[in-house]
Formats: structure tokens, sequence, C-alpha cells
């Protein structure tokens, strides 16, 4: 079966009252998982939180969100350089 969305593209996830405490609201696509025979299954991240979900496709679906620009100009890479 084929994914029918791509990996960072924004959706809108639907919430599971009473199965589940996953919030609704907008995601983004972090990894298309492998299909098994069973439902076609996405690793999604919420842009309202940090967790990482895998949610089945009939839970998303399009949206017209836009991922937030990060203001953190930081890279983990940095090191610091005293300067004489």
């Amino acid at each position: 079966m084929k994914h029918r969305y791509q990996v960072g593209q924004i959706l809108e996830m639907r919430a599971l009252p009473g199965v589940s405490n996953r919030p609704a609201g907008p995601c983004e696509v972090v990894l298309r998982l492998p299909y098994e025979g069973g439902p076609v299954l996405y690793r999604v991240k919420s842009l309202n939180e940090k967790t990482e979900r895998v949610v089945d496709e009939v839970d998303l679906t399009p949206s017209s969100a836009v991922k937030p620009l990060t203001t953190d100009t930081a890279s983990p890479f940095s090191i610091a350089i005293t300067r004489r």
C-alpha cells in the first residue's frame, strides 16, 4: 500500500478522546513507517508539544498550518572561544 503523505509535510492530527490522551492539532510527518499489511502508519511530531507519536493515516488530514520558525540560533556544535 502506498503512503499518501510525505516526510516534512504538515498535517492535522485527529484526537482520540476516551482511547488516548492524544490532542488534536497540527503535526509534522517525521517518518513513514513500512507497510506490513495493516494500517498505513506515520511517526509524527506535534507542533504544540515535544512528543512524537505513531499515527494511523486515517487520523491525519492535510493542513493549512505552517511550521513555525525557531528563534533559537545556537548550534549544538558551537564551542566557546576566549579572545585575549
